[in-house]
């Protein structure tokens, strides 16, 4: 490639008027970053939303303002892409085998657990995924929480090389949501010494990297050593699972849940959740240590208690050790009102961090780029 040329780089998406809930999935938003993110690296001429929806017109929902998000078809500009990124649509054999007769690479990008989210479509008798088709991508990106598990599956069955790059965010998306909140509510926390804390638990439960299981425990048994301590306990996501005679038993016969302190819930925006019914979190993942749900609540300088190691700010605990996770609550609990200024600080000191105008993370994108087209990479 002439070291003068500036890419032409597309990012598939699947534009659709269903596709409008950016907290649905965090995927939705991480393509829109990674866009923007593309749009400041110095190497990149043009950044193009590939259309593999069934709409040309992107939903209201997923528009910012003063954000122009050009959107085309493969076949619009096949001529003129040097790097395709298959990241919101999959990307069929044919057009990236047109893409490689020109001198173009195509990148899987890989923004949530495969591994674990395809041996439960197996387990469990699920709607069939993303499936194999060795279609010939050139790399694998994905983001440092899913390294771990994914990184040699993905290797392997893609045949190619994988690389972890920065997990990347901007506030623009709950900017626009919080805008959007019906008066009286304001989002941010508001300190309250000496008050009975509402906390929210606001795991998704559809896999087994995220359910309320392990929040439930370390609140379980920081309130059995101080009650007093908490005003109510919000369970969100549960209604779908609330009949479930297991989950029943779980939560039934916990202290929480037999003198009403814990509440079974439906599924709500992080904003509005927070700002009309809750002051602080309680969260637990497995192999799954960064998301938009953390950085959206350290935006808003809510206390997290949390167990992800890759997370440099909140409240961490032992991961699957209830007893470490009320410790730390307790405390939080006792003590968090005196310190927000301090927390909030450590907070807005590591969001600045996984933007997508900060320098280290387009510096990170745009090496990645410019390898694909390394001799040590080409096929």
């Amino acid at each position: 490639m002439n070291e003068k040329k500036r890419l032409v780089v597309g990012i598939t998406f699947f534009v659709s008027p269903s596709n409008t809930n950016i907290w649905a999935t965090g995927a939705i938003q991480n393509v829109i970053f990674l866009y923007l993110l593309m749009q400041n690296v110095p190497s990149v001429a043009e950044v193009l939303l590939i259309n593999g929806g069934d709409s040309d017109v992107l939903p209201e929902a997923l528009t910012l303002s003063g954000v122009e998000i050009k959107i085309a078809r493969f076949d619009e500009v096949k001529d003129r892409l040097d790097v395709l990124i298959e990241a919101g649509a999959q990307v069929d054999q044919a057009s990236i085998a047109e893409l490689h007769r020109r001198g173009g690479k195509a990148v899987a990008y890989r923004m949530g657990n495969d591994f674990v989210i395809d041996m439960e479509r197996v387990i469990f008798k699920q709607p069939t995924g993303y499936l194999f088709k060795q279609v010939g991508f050139d790399e694998v990106w994905t983001i440092p929480q899913h390294e771990k598990t994914c990184k040699s599956y993905w290797e392997v069955m893609e045949r190619c090389a994988v690389k972890v790059l920065p997990h990347i965010w901007s506030p623009l998306f709950i900017d626009k949501t919080i805008a959007e909140l019906p008066a009286p509510l304001s989002f941010g926390y508001k300190p309250q010494l000496g008050a009975p804390k509402r906390i929210a638990i606001l795991e998704p439960n559809v896999n087994v990297v995220k359910t309320c299981h392990y929040p439930l425990l370390v609140c379980e048994e920081a309130y059995r050593q101080d009650p007093s301590l908490f005003k109510a306990i919000y369970v969100t996501n549960t209604s779908s699972i609330k009949d479930h005679a297991t989950f029943q038993h779980f939560i039934g016969t916990m202290d929480v849940g037999l003198n009403g302190i814990a509440t079974i819930e439906d599924r709500y925006t992080t904003p509005y959740f927070m700002s009309a019914h809750a002051d602080l979190v309680v969260s637990h993942q497995w192999e799954n240590e960064l998301n938009y749900l953390y950085y959206d609540l350290l935006y808003g300088g809510y206390p997290l208690v949390h167990n992800s190691t890759m997370l440099k700010c909140g409240y961490y605990y032992e991961s699957f050790d209830a007893y470490s996770g009320a410790k730390v609550l307790l405390d939080v609990l006792h003590n968090h009102d005196r310190r927000a200024d301090e927390y909030n600080a450590a907070a807005k000191a590591f969001l600045k961090t996984i933007q997508v105008d900060y320098s280290e993370n387009i510096r990170a994108y745009e090496t990645a780029l410019l390898n694909l087209f390394s001799p040590e990479t080409v096929g």
